[in-house]
């Protein structure tokens, strides 16, 4: 087999290192996903978002959405945050990355303004906290 090619697990056939799918079986070959922050930070999803404090980074997705002929389009705000301050009806944080700017992600009661159509509905959030060290040899002795 050339260098770089992969070999299907159900029938055997060579396929690109690329392939989602063999060319022969339709069989689903699997990726891991690369995240740089993967190695250095821990997820937390059991918190309630008024405990963040300022310099928390969190991951934001879901949010006001509008309804428009059966079709549901999203108003709210997706990506890695990091937090400035917390208000009563949600958090005010800088984007990161592709999401760069000021935002107010908003958290507070569901319901539906009368004048637009949006509806406000809560962000769902994921916090970053860094894993701690690893301890070295000597520390055990």
């Amino acid at each position: 087999m050339p260098k770089g090619y992969k070999t299907c697990p159900d029938c055997g056939t060579s396929t690109g290192p690329r392939a989602y799918v063999c060319k022969n079986c339709n069989h689903i070959f699997s990726f891991k996903t690369s995240n740089k922050d993967r190695k250095s930070l821990k997820s937390i999803k059991d918190f309630h978002w008024t405990k963040l404090q300022s310099g928390d980074k969190i991951k934001v997705c879901g949010g006001p959405y509008y309804m428009h002929n059966g079709e549901l389009i999203p108003m709210g705000y997706r990506g890695k945050f990091i937090v400035d301050k917390i208000d009563d009806q949600g958090i005010q944080a800088w984007g990161l990355g592709k999401n760069g700017g000021f935002v107010h992600i908003y958290m507070g009661k569901d319901y539906q303004n009368p004048e637009t159509g949006v509806w406000k509905t809560k962000h769902k959030i994921v916090k970053f906290k860094k894993r701690s060290e690893q301890p070295t040899v000597r520390e055990y002795f």
